[in-house]
């Protein structure tokens, strides 16, 4: 057993007790050293009056000034700490409808451009370029929506009369040759309102004597009735037999346009040699006088013809577009033996449907779709009708250069109409993340059963729908390419067409979804063609 020694433990504790007062006094010392300077001012600002009475004269400012200068090395600093980034969120928006769920597998069958400076995973098409957009009519004011569409058209006919109303019971005021150009600004039924250059007044002229594309001439703003001036006292007949034949000339060697019925009102426009020319249900057409009751004093009203047409035209057309192909039957399905520009002029053989059947002026014969041709209807009536025509290849659906037949997606087009507002996401393609173009369509189409690839570029293919190539031959759900847009280069962009001349689509951040008008310059420039998808 080992003893302590009690003794030796006490003798410890007071050496102990030494240090730690050792210890203590060097730790006064050394912060009396420290704070030695600061003391020796502060005395020396007590036991100085005049230092006391400066400090105390000194402008605040001053001492804020001299806080600031303190600051700032401290904020150089802290400024080139690294910063973390805030989480992004995604605001949904008001509306939710159903989110599509799943992808589509792209299928690329051409060469498809890529914006090289893009890094990122998400799928889709960049913005637009906001500065060069002309500006969407679901953004504009009312006023600018329901601003007229002033279209440049050019007259047709031989002579056609310029009216003071619209209508052929209304004067006619002057006469316009073949070539004069007008500025179309509206509509009433089948009538035009215009004004030329040097003539700033409105006035009026039929339609069928003016060359406007079916859809610019539905998109014509409608002339209210009220604006419409009140006509002159009827030039009419009345039709005495039935089965009375309206022919395209004045003579019996004619061809019969339509058969009358007893009774009938009948609107005189001319007349030539005991034959008048007359409206009948918007068909123009010429009668003989011997078959019509005609009111006193109606007669003498009417003008004389000062030309009458020519019985036997010659059977020719006008190539309308460019790359117009040429086929060996009338309809898509025949095989492309050529094609043809602008401004071509062919010979009219025989008519199956919704084809002529053509000569070339190197001895070439083929098929070309009736409405890519300039046909006036006085030839277009004298053209043979054949059921002679080739027997159709047995040959999957193929692209087709005009109106093709197969339906138009008219529900598809009300449909996307719903996301007018929603915002512009690149690479979004539903309603809660937001659209870019090509999520845009890609999401409506596929609410209706259609797969489409997820990129412009890649939709712009004839493997998802019929080649439309002509702006006037476009229908509610077609799908509409655009070239060269906001900085890329190839196919960049798509929309859906809605009618009367309208399209949606997602556009930049700044618009997000919006319904544009075809026929601004900027789109027409950029138009690449379209495709009506298959259903």
């Amino acid at each position: 057993m080992i003893e302590l020694n009690h003794d030796r433990a006490g003798d410890l504790l007071p050496l102990e007790l030494q240090r730690l007062r050792e210890r203590a006094v060097h730790h006064r010392s050394r912060h009396r050293q420290r704070s030695r300077p600061f003391a020796t001012l502060v005395a020396l600002t007590r036991t100085t009056p005049d230092l006391q009475c400066w400090l105390r004269q000194l402008p605040s400012r001053y001492l804020l000034h001299s806080v600031v200068a303190l600051l700032f090395p401290v904020a150089l600093l802290l400024g080139q700490l690294p910063l973390r980034p805030a989480p992004q969120t995604l605001t949904p928006p008001t509306a939710a409808p159903i989110v599509a769920e799943g992808d589509v597998p792209l299928i690329i069958l051409g060469p498809v451009n890529l914006d090289s400076a893009r890094t990122g995973e998400e799928e889709g098409d960049p913005p637009l370029d906001d500065a060069a957009l002309p500006v969407p009519l679901t953004v504009l004011s009312r006023s600018e929506q329901t601003a007229p569409l002033i279209v440049p058209a050019t007259i047709i006919a031989d002579v056609a009369k310029v009216r003071n109303g619209p209508g052929l019971a209304y004067d006619d005021i002057a006469r316009l040759t073949s070539g004069a150009t007008i500025e179309v600004v509206g509509r009433y039924g089948e009538w035009l309102q215009f004004r030329t250059a040097d003539d700033p007044s409105l006035r009026w002229i039929a339609a069928e004597l003016v060359n406007v594309p079916e859809a610019v001439f539905y998109n014509l703003k409608p002339v209210a009735d009220a604006a419409i001036p009140p006509p002159p006292p009827p030039k009419v007949a009345s039709v005495r037999e039935d089965g009375l034949n309206l022919r395209d000339g004045p003579g019996t060697n004619y061809v019969s346009m339509k058969r009358l019925t007893a009774g009938q009102e009948l609107t005189l426009v001319e007349q030539f040699n005991g034959w008048f020319l007359v409206e009948a249900g918007g068909l123009y057409g010429w009668v003989t006088a011997e078959f019509l009751n005609i009111a006193p004093g109606v007669i003498e009203r009417v003008p004389v013809a000062a030309t009458i047409p020519d019985p036997n035209p010659p059977l020719v057309g006008a190539v309308i577009e460019n790359s117009v192909n040429l086929r060996k039957g009338p309809g898509s399905a025949y095989d492309r033996i050529g094609a043809v520009n602008a401004g071509t002029e062919v010979k009219l053989l025989a008519r199956h449907k919704d084809w002529y059947r053509v000569e070339l002026a190197n001895g070439t014969k083929a098929w070309i779709y009736a409405e890519l041709l300039q046909v006036t209807p006085m030839a277009a009536r004298r053209v043979p009708y054949t059921n002679d025509i080739p027997a159709l290849p047995n040959r999957s659906r193929l692209a087709n250069s005009g109106p093709v037949n197969i339906p138009a997606s008219g529900d598809v087009a009300s449909y996307a109409v719903q996301f007018v507002g929603y915002r512009y996401v690149w690479g979004g393609s539903s309603p809660l993340t937001g659209f870019d173009c090509s999520g845009l369509t890609w999401y409506v189409y596929r609410q209706f059963g259609v797969s489409l690839p997820r990129t412009a570029a890649s939709q712009f293919n004839t493997r998802y729908g019929a080649l439309i190539s002509s702006l006037n031959n476009l229908a509610p759900g077609d799908l509409m390419f655009f070239a060269n847009t906001g900085g890329g280069r190839g196919i960049t962009h798509v929309a859906i067409y809605i009618g009367n001349g309208q399209m949606v689509h997602a556009m930049t951040p700044a618009y997000g979804v919006q319904i544009s008008s075809i026929w601004s310059s900027y789109w027409t420039s950029r138009f690449a063609g379209a495709i009506r998808p298959y259903r």
